[in-house]
């Protein structure tokens, strides 16, 4: 099948993509170069840096695109069908550890790439600020009490994240009801 140039560049980003995440996942982001990525895709440095100006700019589009954060938009922006707030963040909670759990090669190169750390930085923040719009939007409804949904969201956003990384398990049922516990 004859590919088009640009359904030829979209692969070989793709390719050099999941090479870099095999290689930052099993070398570390910090002891892997360039070459290693290149090597492992089979092109040269040169070719690699056609797509990506720089190893930091392939950590963070890895993150941005491989990463939580798509998912998440969506599972924020989902008609969640007038159901309870807690409910929905309760799923919304599970989905996100779910997704952490099926991506444990992007997580280990979350927390290791300091190389991106403004990009990790922008990723968390939206993260966090999408979690807390829908706590904001179910306060403003009435559903939620008032309360600091900013905090709220970093809390829930990284007793997640950090029960991944250190695998422990983290009831997030328990987490939601602790923090909204009048609202069940």
């Amino acid at each position: 099948m004859m590919r088009t140039r640009r359904e030829q560049a979209e692969w070989r980003r793709e390719q050099l993509l999941d090479a870099a995440l095999k290689v930052f996942a099993s070398r570390g982001v910090d002891g892997a170069s360039v070459k290693d990525v290149a090597e492992a895709a089979g092109v040269t440095p040169g070719l690699l840096y056609r797509y990506f100006d720089s190893k930091e700019a392939l950590v963070g589009t890895l993150l941005a695109e491989r990463g939580f954060l798509p998912r998440l938009r969506e599972l924020l922006t989902a008609d969640h069908g007038g159901r309870p707030a807690v409910e929905v963040l309760t799923e919304l909670l599970s989905a996100f550890d779910g997704l952490l759990a099926d991506n444990a090669d992007l997580v280990a190169i979350f927390f290791s790439a300091t190389q991106a750390r403004a990009t990790l930085a922008e990723l968390v923040s939206e993260g966090q600020r999408l979690i807390g719009d829908f706590l904001a939007a179910r306060v403003a409804a009435g559903e939620l009490r008032p309360h600091d949904t900013a905090t709220a969201a970093k809390t829930l956003f990284a007793a997640v994240a950090v029960s991944r990384r250190t695998g422990s398990p983290l009831d997030v049922a328990r987490l939601v009801e602790l923090l909204f516990p009048h609202e069940r």
